[in-house]
């Protein structure tokens, strides 16, 4: 949700933390940073140094309190890294173990299940929204648009009320229609597959035509399909603020002068299939290999999906309204269903209250790399933006 996807909130969201407040956070990691030996395998201690000396680069600039950072290359070894700490307050270390919240990640497991009922002959990709919910704006979009960001419909995280009402109360509960009626509220960016905007309404929709076509739960539906199948022991679509034990807290900042604040328990209702869920650095490298090989899928329809994937330009995102104020959007170099592509890896970015990720995979070699941070609203993405880093070494 405030995914990756990423949930936009308010451009105060956004502003960095102060100098001050940059050192005082790097008092905490820097004397908490680890490389876990055990787990790197046999990959070259000097592309290992790089990368972490990367990640530390980008710690330094944006403020961020904890990070993991998995990647996994066969044939070459890996590399796992614990940078700084998993809670201020008691200066403990963050480790590879903690669960987090992994935000936007949720929508590629979404349109998997989508992707499943579609080769199992339940949907249609060229279903339209009104065979499901003829009331929604934009109801002739297609499954197939709602699942690649093409349906134009109003993405429920940038209405600045909705924005402010979660702020004020992270513990609300929200139903999935409470969350389109928001969208519902705004005029559409465009009509269906008349451009390319990222809107977490969509997979919300999607999860909520999971519902309607199974009869079941979608958080029990990705349970069933995927959790259980893969063996993601760390890997939760939860339904309280709560997090599994070991986890990191997450830190937000709202404002500047107040600096960081521990936003770590917050309703997932409020994303809901676009950003609900819960993970941990082992689980999603996994997920990242599962879900570049379409381990889940049929093979016509995994096909269909990296198929799917089309350049798109997400600053700004397409909105045809002169009247609204242009906004950027997830950072890819190609979108498609439930997948997006940055420097030739496919794979999923997230963003959401307290925590960022990415997962991403590398068709050609089967390298997966995996980046966790315990922070939100600094920087544009900044998992991101270790990843372009780390590509351009990999590559």
């Amino acid at each position: 949700m405030l995914t990756n996807y990423r949930i936009r909130f308010a451009d105060s969201l956004k502003r960095t933390a102060t100098l001050i407040l940059i050192f005082t956070i790097l008092s905490f990691f820097l004397i908490s940073s680890s490389c876990d030996s055990d787990s790197n395998s046999s990959l070259d201690p000097e592309l290992a140094q790089r990368l972490e000396e990367i990640l530390l680069e980008n710690m330094e600039e944006f403020g961020i309190p904890g990070a993991l950072v998995g990647v996994w290359i066969p044939g070459e070894g890996n590399l796992i890294i614990e940078q700084g700490v998993s809670d201020i307050d008691n200066d403990k270390p963050i480790e590879k173990n903690d669960h987090v919240r992994i935000g936007s990640v949720t929508k590629s497991f979404t349109v998997t299940v989508i992707l499943q009922l579609v080769g199992e002959g339940l949907l249609s990709l060229d279903d339209p929204l009104s065979k499901f919910f003829p009331e929604i704006e934009n109801s002739d979009a297609t499954v197939r648009d709602l699942a690649n960001m093409r349906s134009g419909i109003f993405n429920y995280t940038e209405d600045n009320e909705f924005v402010m009402l979660l702020i004020q109360d992270l513990l609300r509960k929200w139903a999935p229609q409470e969350l389109v009626d928001v969208a519902d509220d705004n005029l559409p960016y465009f009509a269906p597959d008349g451009g390319w905007h990222y809107s977490n309404t969509n997979t919300v929709i999607l999860g909520m035509i999971i519902e309607q076509v199974t009869g079941n739960f979608v958080g029990d539906e990705i349970q069933k399909r995927i959790i259980e199948p893969l063996g993601l022991s760390g890997t939760i679509y939860p339904i309280s603020p709560d997090i599994p034990s070991p986890f990191s807290r997450g830190y937000a900042e709202f404002d500047p002068e107040v600096g960081l604040m521990d936003v770590t328990f917050s309703d997932p209702s409020a994303s809901a299939g676009s950003g609900a869920m819960i993970s941990k650095l082992s689980d999603l490298r996994i997920w990242g290999e599962a879900l570049g090989k379409g381990t889940l899928l049929n093979k016509e329809t995994h096909q269909v999906q990296i198929n799917s994937l089309s350049p798109i330009v997400f600053d700004p995102c397409d909105d045809d309204d002169p009247e609204r104020a242009k906004r950027s959007c997830p950072e890819y170099d190609k979108y498609g269903l439930g997948i997006g592509e940055l420097n030739g890896w496919i794979g999923h970015t997230g963003e959401y209250i307290g925590y960022t990720a990415l997962v991403m995979y590398e068709p050609e070699s089967g390298a997966v790399v995996v980046i966790l941070m315990n922070i939100f609203g600094v920087g544009d993405h900044v998992p991101t933006k270790v990843f372009r880093e780390y590509a351009e070494i990999l590559n």
